[in-house]
């Protein structure tokens, strides 16, 4: 990405949402990995050219993949390393060569670096070596791994002055802070999975996924060791369980097949299972339609880029009425620190003191930006009063996606309507008024 947005900059290309297709497109690309690995392993364990069509299909098509595969989710980025570490595993499982454990290490050592829960993926894949008395390629791998990981780790001693400085901090913030983010019921990634899967067909998919461990060891274990670790967890936020869908899907649709053409219930019932397919298709369709025409947080980025699009802007306040967004400062062209104002913990005169103290340092906002609806009028009007007068802009509202998203979980995906009013700089801090 940085290679990307130096090679814009070189040509003249200035325009977030222009520099952001360009990043889209890159991550579209390289989310193409995931069908040709999941092809590769599917082929592989399956024989068959018609299931890993399957497979490869759901990879591409499944209603989220488009969606979330061109952001910048580690979640999603460190997919293709688990998959290259899966494959490298099974493409000669019974003859493998110490050149094979050590891509698998290569593989867990790129995706732990990404997203440092990896490591567990990582440690699942040890133990289904084991099981399988591979001693020696179990150690091969993890010592693989480890060196890869810290390798990736080596910015830190560029930036922090020594290694492994974020990987402590990960750790430390979560001893002390993972009781103060969403937690769930141990079994919400069932449903979260469920839903990501698009039923009715994810029942099937989980069905033949748990049904699989024995026999798709290598590839169902690591996956499940994964699940568990965050089932146990505290901190549970849907996107956490990205990383093994993938497997699930190539485990659950080889061993739910097997299963569907073997069973007496459903050659019975061909009729049933071509309306729940249906069923599943229609609703996948729509989802598709949906998520690959919207993105989500969209008044957070759509007031970003009006402030970008303004051509003036300085700096801008954030007053959280409902909620309190990071606002995405890329999407104004700037990376000026903006300041905020919480109602009830701000003092609105006492921060107009420090922003005319400090506007040698900090520019002064000449844009004033409400978040939500709560009290609205009269934080305005008190705006209006202490900061000088304010102009009317605009109003960005959430998006369909959001509003969705809200809609099924409302404590975790907060809405914000965003209210932006401009400012006079030289109202707010008149020439020759002296602030101590």
């Amino acid at each position: 990405q940085f290679v990307v947005f130096s090679v814009l900059k070189a040509v003249g290309i200035e325009d977030p949402k222009v520099k952001m297709l360009f990043v889209r497109i890159m991550h579209a690309l390289y989310s193409l990995l995931v069908v040709y690995f999941g092809y590769l392993i599917t082929r592989k364990i399956s024989g068959s050219d018609r299931v890993s069509l399957y497979v490869g299909l759901l990879l591409a098509g499944l209603a989220m993949m488009p969606n979330f595969s061109v952001r910048q989710l580690v979640e999603m980025v460190c997919i293709p390393p688990l998959m290259l570490a899966t494959w490298a595993l099974i493409r000669n499982a019974e003859h493998r060569t110490l050149r094979d454990y050590a891509i698998a290490g290569l593989g867990i050592g790129l995706a732990t670096g990404l997203r440092y829960q990896c490591g567990v993926f990582g440690i699942g894949m040890g133990l289904a070596l084991l099981m399988e008395r591979r001693l020696m390629g179990s150690f091969l791998m993890g010592t693989v791994a480890l060196g890869v990981f810290a390798l990736s780790q080596l910015q830190d001693v560029f930036i922090w002055g020594e290694p492994f400085t974020q990987l402590r901090g990960y750790i430390g913030y979560n001893e002390t802070h993972a009781g103060s983010y969403p937690n769930g019921p141990w079994y919400m990634y069932l449903f979260t999975l469920s839903g990501y899967l698009v039923p009715p067909l994810s029942f099937f998919l989980l069905f033949g996924f748990f049904r699989g461990l024995r026999k798709h060891l290598i590839v169902v274990l690591p996956a499940l060791v994964f699940l568990v670790f965050h089932m146990l967890f505290p901190n549970k936020q849907e996107r956490f369980i990205f990383p093994i869908i993938p497997f699930v899907i190539i485990v659950g649709t080889i061993v739910w097949g097997s299963f569907y053409r073997n069973s007496v219930f459903w050659a019975s019932r061909k009729r049933l299972w071509q309306a729940l397919f249906y069923a599943f298709f229609v609703l996948n369709t729509l989802g598709l339609v949906v998520l690959s025409n919207t993105y989500g947080k969209r008044s957070r980025v759509e007031s970003m880029l009006f402030l970008y699009k303004q051509g003036d802007l300085s700096n801008f306040m954030a007053v959280f009425l409902d909620s309190e967004p990071l606002p995405p400062l890329f999407y104004t062209g700037s990376w000026e620190s903006n300041y905020w104002y919480r109602p009830g913990e701000t003092n609105a005169e006492g921060q107009r003191t420090e922003i005319c103290y400090r506007k040698d340092v900090k520019p002064v906002p000449n844009y004033v930006l409400f978040y939500g609806n709560n009290t609205l009028d009269e934080h305005v009007q008190l705006f209006d009063e202490v900061y000088g007068g304010l102009r009317f802009l605009t109003v960005v509202h959430p998006g369909f996606l959001d509003r969705v998203l809200h809609y099924l979980n409302p404590k975790n995906n907060t809405l914000e309507t965003v209210y932006i009013y401009k400012s006079d700089p030289k109202s707010m801090c008149p020439e020759g008024e002296t602030f101590e």
